[in-house]
């Protein structure tokens, strides 16, 4: 039996009782299983029927906190919706959801479907669903039929370009279907017209096709069976929705910056090639005794090469890539951002360790001041905490070679560029010389400690680094009748020759 047919069947058995509530009835067949929601009817002109209820908060109080993310953390779903799933959520839809979880690990189709306000509460509780069914599992579907649109704009955004949103068919008669405003459709839709039919998953183009024509003023079952029917006494080829080529116009519009997002997503491979372009630059930089951060500080202000042009060009490809994605990740589900992270933060951090170093060479040569506090890019930030968050650690290397380490600060030039200012200060500056000094002891114990963790990378220690030239300008103003540290015994001794050798 199709779907369809079922929600009549339920709702001819109970319609007398139709005002008692939310109605769930589950039809085992051979290789699938079809559970049917059928609700009591609403009147579209009722304040009730367009009201919205924001969800937001922890798990106790929002069910769907799990949509949620950093970007958008609360949404609105529509009112009767929400308060027919809340009335059975504690008993009949827990152990609902019990129950289709073993169905689906045992490779058993099912599908969830509702007519009117009945689709409208199997559409939240399939995206209840959702959340635990394994990625391995094969998803169930949802098949509504003329139900109101259950979420904003903000629960749209979450779902947009979502595997979620694949599970979702809705079939609407142009005539029935209500749109609400500030309600809007996700999934895909089969938008009925008479004896004519569009498919599509463009939700601008669905709003404007269901907006455009006048609706029945009762939310309630009809069969649509008939619908259905109407569409199948003609061939397919004819029953096809022409429609106008402004609304097609406007769909190719988006389609091709849904694609452009998608890109991003798949261009990890090709911004890899890049990476390595980089470790190539810094390894050619360590063989002139100079280091990646002085040569590109160098070549930016007078380029040397072509090579050194094509690293500029690589960088601003990384930096793209890698803003782009930040901000897309940013937009998804807490739950979905975090199998993301999990699988790109470590390239994430890399890149971040690699090239930010280079962003400060530029800030620098600029004439600007204050780097990690008021120049740095936002995206790193945002990288370098979900880095943490995940309880990621970039390796340590405690006992071999640290020749190609990567300085795990990946600020640590502007704290080099930051204690350079300082010196310079010094020397024209007779007052306030002892503030001066604290700043430079306190970068000193910022860089042994990293020393002494094997956090930096050895090639700070090549005699044309800047980090030299500081240490060189710091060791004369210091005088030998300072105190001794472990950092000036370190430099003095000249023990950062042997450092980052395998122990």
């Amino acid at each position: 039996m199709d779907s369809s047919s079922l929600i009549s069947e339920v709702y001819e058995s109970t319609h007398q009782n139709q005002d008692s509530g939310l109605q769930i009835k589950i039809y085992q067949e051979a290789i699938h299983t079809v559970v049917v929601f059928v609700a009591p009817s609403i009147r579209k002109n009722t304040p009730l029927n367009s009201a919205s209820t924001l969800l937001s908060g922890p798990q106790d109080q929002n069910p769907f906190h799990f949509l949620c993310s950093e970007k958008i953390s609360s949404f609105s779903i529509h009112t009767p919706t929400n308060q027919l799933f809340n009335s059975a959520y504690k008993n009949d839809l827990i152990q609902l959801k019990s129950e289709l979880l073993g169905l689906l690990k045992s490779k058993k189709h099912v599908i969830i479907t509702g007519s009117a306000i009945g689709g409208s509460v199997a559409s939240l509780f399939t995206l209840w669903l959702l959340e635990t069914v394994e990625p391995k599992l094969k998803r169930p579907l949802c098949i509504t039929f003329g139900s109101p649109l259950i979420g904003d704009a903000s629960l749209q955004q979450i779902l947009e370009n979502s595997l979620r949103s694949s599970c979702f068919l809705h079939v609407a008669d142009a005539t029935q279907t209500p749109i609400t405003q500030g309600f809007k459709p996700f999934g895909t839709f089969l938008i009925c017209f008479d004896s004519e039919y569009i498919c599509i998953d463009d939700p601008d183009a669905v709003t404007e096709l269901l907006g455009s024509t006048a609706h029945t003023d009762i939310l309630s079952w009809r069969d649509y069976g008939r619908v259905l029917d109407r569409l199948t006494q003609q061939e397919a080829g004819d029953s096809k929705l022409m429609i106008d080529e402004d609304v097609i116009s406007r769909m190719a519009e988006r389609a091709e910056k849904t694609k452009q997002r998608f890109d991003q997503l798949k261009k990890l491979n090709e911004i890899k090639i890049s990476m390595i372009f980089l470790e190539w630059y810094k390894k050619k930089s360590k063989m002139e005794k100079t280091g990646y951060y002085d040569r590109f500080k160098t070549h930016v202000a007078c380029p040397v090469s072509p090579f050194d042009m094509d690293i500029e060009k690589r960088k601003r490809e990384l930096n793209d890539y890698w803003i782009s994605l930040v901000e897309e990740v940013e937009k998804k589900p807490q739950s979905r951002k975090a199998l993301l992270k999990t699988r790109s933060l470590y390239s994430g951090n890399n890149y971040k360790r690699m090239v930010e170093p280079l962003d400060i060479a530029e800030y620098y040569l600029s004439g600007r001041t204050g780097y990690r506090a008021s120049g740095r890019a936002r995206h790193y930030d945002v990288l370098e905490k979900w880095f943490k968050a995940e309880g990621l650690e970039p390796a340590r290397c405690e006992k071999r070679d640290l020749s190609d380490l990567l300085t795990f600060d990946s600020c640590f030039w502007s704290e080099v560029e930051e204690a350079m200012l300082v010196i310079n200060t010094m020397k024209t500056k007779v007052v306030g010389r002892d503030v001066l000094m604290e700043k430079l002891v306190r970068f000193e114990e910022y860089v042994w400690d990293m020393i002494r963790k094997r956090e930096v990378s050895p090639e700070i220690f090549l005699e044309g680094s800047s980090f030299m030239k500081w240490w060189r300008e710091y060791k004369e103003i210091r005088g030998f009748s300072s105190s001794r540290s472990d950092f000036t015994e370190f430099m003095n001794n000249r023990m950062y020759e042997s450092y980052g050798q395998a122990c």
